[in-house]
C-alpha cells in the first residue's frame, strides 16, 4: 500500500499521531522506512485525559528524535456553532491543523493511520447511508482534499493492515500505545458499526472486514474509469460556472442516462461545496429527474429555459438576459443598458425593400424589432417591467394581455422579471425584447421609415 501513496523518499511527511496503536505503528513504520517526519498531535478537548495523551505522543517523538507540533480546539463548541456532528467537527478541525502544519513545514503529504478496519467501517457506513459508487469505493491510499489544501495530499499507508496487526506490531516493537475510551462509546455512529454491526456480520462471514476492504479497492478502479467518462462529458455539457453555481445544457442532459446525470451532479456539488462528506443516492436521484429539487448542503437545482443550474441559490446566478433598473430615454445610435448590454436604434429607409422581402415586422431574432418610425415620434424610452403592465401584442389587434401572464407562459425566470426591459412610446408598450412585438407600432406597407432596434450583449 505504501507504493500506492506515491511518496518521495527524501521529502518530509507530517504524521498524524493520536497515541493509539494505529498511529504509533504508522509512525514507527514510516521512520523505519527512512522518511523524514514531523509528528503532529491534535487535542480535541473531548476527554479529561486528552492533554496527557498529547504529552505521551510528545514524549515518544522526543525519544525518536523527531520534531513535534500540537494544537487544540473546542470540538464540541465548533460542532454546535456549525451544526455538525462531533465526528464531523473533530475531523474538520484536526485536518485543518494537520494541513496547516504541512504547508508551513513544506511537507510532501499528511499521513494518517487508517487501517483495513477503518476502510470496512467507512464502506459499511456509506452503504447504510445510501451512497453510490463514490461512497462504496471507500478511502483511497492517496487523495487531495481541496477544502484543506489543493496541493498537499492525504496518504494512508496502512490501509492493508488490520487493527489487530497494528496492535501486534506495537507489542513486538515494545511500543506503548494508548486506548481511547471514547472508542467504546456507542452513541457515535461509527462506534456502533464497530462494536455492534460488524461483529454480527462476522458471524455470517468471519472475513467481512477484509471482504469490504477488497471490494473498496476493486471499486476504486471502476471509479477511476467512471471519472474518465465524466471528464469527457463535463467539458461538453457544462456551459458556465461561477461562485455558487454550475450551469448545464438541459437539452444534452435529457439525452443522457440517469446514472450519468447523477455522476455529473455529484461532481458539481463537490465543486461548489468541497467540504461535503457525501450525498445520498436519493438526493442525486431527485436531481437526475431534471426537476427543481433541494439536493444537499443548501444546494438546489434550478431550471431556466434550456439551462439547469446546480446552485447555492438564485442570487448568484448569471444575468443572461438584459436587465434595467431605471427608465432610460432612447436616442439614435447606441444606448448603454448596463451589465454589458446595449440597445441600438437605427433609422432605415423603406425604399430599399424589395417586393419579395419579408415583412419587416416578422423577425426571427427575438432581440431585434422594427417599428414605424413616424409612430414613435421621438418618444421612445426603455424602462423596467411594472406590475399591471398590459399591451397589445403583434397579430392580436384590439386585445391586451398582461405582461405578467406572458412571463409565465413564456417561462421567463422569476428572478429576471422585475427588471425585464420594456420599450415604450410614451406610456404605451411597443416591444418587449426577447418576447413579443406590439401591434400598433408595426411596420406596414404605408411605413416611410423604419426604426430598427437591436439588443445585444457586448463580448
Amino acid at each position: 500500500m505504501l507504493a500506492k501513496c506515491g511518496l518521495k523518499q527524501n521529502e518530509l511527511l507530517v504524521v498524524a499521531v493520536s497515541g493509539g496503536a494505529d498511529s504509533l505503528a504508522l509512525l514507527h513504520f514510516l521512520r523505519r522506512s527512512g522518511y523524514p517526519l514531523l509528528v503532529a498531535s491534535f487535542n480535541h478537548r473531548l476527554r479529561p485525559e486528552a492533554e496527557a495523551d498529547v504529552a505521551h505522543v510528545q514524549q515518544i517523538a522526543q525519544g525518536l528524535g523527531l520534531p513535534f507540533v500540537t494544537d487544540s480546539a473546542d470540538v464540541a463548541a465548533h460542532a454546535g456553532a456549525e451544526g455538525l456532528s462531533i465526528e464531523e467537527a473533530a475531523r474538520e478541525l484536526r485536518y485543518r491543523f494537520l494541513f496547516c502544519e504541512a504547508r508551513k513545514a513544506g511537507a510532501q503529504a499528511v499521513a494518517t493511520g487508517h487501517t483495513a478496519d477503518d476502510q470496512a467501517e467507512t464502506v459499511l457506513m456509506h452503504f447504510l447511508r445510501g451512497a453510490g459508487l463514490a461512497g462504496l469505493k471507500g478511502m483511497p491510499p492517496r487523495i487531495l482534499l481541496p477544502v484543506f489544501d489543493a496541493e498537499i495530499p492525504l496518504v494512508r499507508p496502512l490501509l492493508d493492515w488490520t487493527r489487530a496487526q497494528t496492535e501486534a506490531y506495537c507489542r513486538e516493537n515494545g511500543i506503548q500505545y494508548l486506548t481511547d475510551a471514547s472508542n467504546a462509546d456507542t452513541t457515535y455512529f461509527r462506534n456502533r458499526l464497530r462494536h455492534e454491526l460488524l461483529p454480527l456480520l462476522e458471524s455470517y462471514n468471519p472475513q467481512i472486514k477484509q471482504s469490504l476492504a477488497k471490494n473498496a479497492l476493486a471499486l476504486q478502479g471502476d471509479y477511476e474509469l467512471l471519472n474518465e467518462l465524466t471528464n469527457a462529458v463535463w467539458v461538453r455539457v457544462v456551459t458556465a460556472s461561477g461562485k455558487g453555481f454550475v450551469a448545464f445544457d438541459l437539452l444534452q442532459l435529457r439525452e443522457m442516462s440517469a446514472a450519468l446525470r447523477r455522476t455529473l451532479f455529484r461532481r458539481a456539488a463537490f465543486t461548489l461545496k468541497p467540504g461535503l462528506r457525501d450525498i445520498d443516492f436519493d438526493a442525486l436521484e431527485r436531481a437526475a429527474s431534471l426537476k427543481p429539487v433541494d439536493l444537499a448542503g443548501g444546494l438546489k437545482t434550478i431550471l431556466e429555459a434550456d439551462t439547469l443550474y446546480l446552485a447555492t441559490g438564485e442570487a448568484g446566478l448569471p444575468k443572461n438576459r438584459p436587465q434595467i433598473r431605471e427608465p432610460l430615454a432612447l436616442a439614435p445610435g447606441r444606448n448603454e443598458i448596463g451589465h454589458g448590454w446595449v440597445l441600438t436604434c437605427e433609422l432605415l429607409n423603406t425604399e430599399n425593400r424589395t417586393p419579395t422581402s419579408d415583412n419587416w415586422s416578422q423577425h426571427t431574432d427575438i432581440w431585434s424589432a422594427s417599428l414605424d418610425a413616424d409612430l414613435t415620434a421621438g418618444k421612445l424610452s426603455l424602462r423596467p417591467f411594472r406590475s399591471g403592465d398590459r399591451f397589445e401584442q403583434l397579430g392580436m389587434p384590439h386585445q391586451t394581455v398582461r405582461l405578467s401572464d406572458l412571463f409565465v407562459n413564456l417561462k421567463v425566470p422569476k428572478r429576471l422579471r422585475k427588471h425585464w426591459p420594456v420599450v415604450c412610446v410614451g406610456e404605451e408598450i411597443a416591444w418587449i425584447p426577447g418576447l413579443r412585438m406590439g401591434e400598433r407600432f408595426k411596420v406596414t406597407e404605408n411605413t416611410r421609415q423604419v426604426l430598427r432596434l437591436d439588443i445585444k450583449k457586448l463580448p
